[in-house]
């Protein structure tokens, strides 16, 4: 989708079923972002072509964070298939708002299309997290070659004192021609935890990683550079984070697990790869007024 060239910041509201915003910078890329969930649900390049996998079993009508895109997982990350287990920050309406005066957030360049969301309330009955006060700010920014940023920040606003710790994860799909001609590089000889194997420790060989089985590892103390690569498309995506997203996760589900999922289709599990920067192993703590800032930014090129 690629609305017509508009102004800086280059960005339009729409009031669909599912609200959401538009970027579209000078150069051709475009991005979606739902305020449901904060969740970046398109990326587009310059021709138009898909980067993230969007399960095609989507009902926006449900009201219900999709299969796909870019959740944000806050305040807790599992391993399991039940979305709520990933925190309510993919599950709550977000609100926009206008950070150009935050020392935080510089205003980008006036060739990139940008948007601010926040979100500051929780559940009632969310379990695994007590009733704490808390400012969950995103910014979306699209750049005129592409480039995809995000940048999240917590601060503790709690008035009695308590500290809260929390996990947090840019839970990216990647779209890709076949998930058997996927590669992940820059996690060689990198320490992971095995969420399929008792959560025991390992190392990873000298290879790149590709895909055979399921997996759903989270590799720890990861360099802030890694990359996916897709050798039918010619395509690489790079994930460029820093050092507050110590973690990487790597995720599909593969045949079995696809067939028991009721918002992924049978044979998607083949169009998509999960490799996310993360802090989901190492949580953090924040006192009273303490905030916390995770970055990453997203870039694709052709070989």
């Amino acid at each position: 989708m690629q609305p017509a060239a508009r102004q800086w910041p280059y960005r339009q509201y729409t009031d669909d079923a599912c609200p959401s915003i538009l970027l579209y910078p000078p150069g051709g890329y475009f991005a979606e972002i739902q305020l449901l969930g904060a969740q970046v649900i398109s990326w587009e390049n310059e021709r138009q072509e898909e980067l993230l996998f969007l399960t095609g079993e989507t009902d926006y009508r449900l009201q219900h964070p999709v299969r796909g895109g870019i959740p944000i997982c806050f305040p807790t990350f599992y391993d399991n298939y039940d979305v709520d287990d990933y925190g309510f920050a993919r599950t709550r309406m977000w609100r926009t708002e206008d950070l150009m005066d935050d020392a935080a957030f510089p205003a980008p360049p006036r060739d990139h299309a940008f948007v601010d969301f926040i979100l500051d309330n929780m559940p009632d009955n969310f379990p695994d997290w007590p009733n704490h006060r808390f400012e969950l700010r995103l910014r979306v920014i699209l750049g005129p070659t592409g480039d995809l940023t995000m940048i999240s920040r917590v601060k503790n606003v709690n008035t009695d004192g308590n500290p809260f710790t929390f996990k947090f994860a840019y839970h990216t799909y990647f779209s890709v021609s076949d998930i058997m001609a996927t590669q992940v590089e820059g996690l060689e000889r990198v320490d992971y935890v095995d969420y399929l194997n008792d959560h025991e420790r390992f190392t990873e060989g000298p290879n790149p990683i590709t895909f055979e089985n399921e997996v759903d590892k989270v590799y720890l103390n990861t360099p802030d550079v890694i990359t996916v690569r897709d050798r039918e498309r010619r395509r690489t995506y790079t994930i460029h984070k820093d050092a507050n997203l110590p973690e990487i996760v790597v995720w599909n589900p593969w045949e079995f697990e696809a067939r028991r999922m009721s918002d992924l289709g049978d044979e998607e599990y083949r169009e998509m790869v999960c490799v996310e920067a993360a802090a989901v192993e190492s949580e953090i703590t924040l006192n009273p007024d303490q905030e916390w800032t995770g970055t990453q930014r997203l870039s694709v090129e052709q070989f």
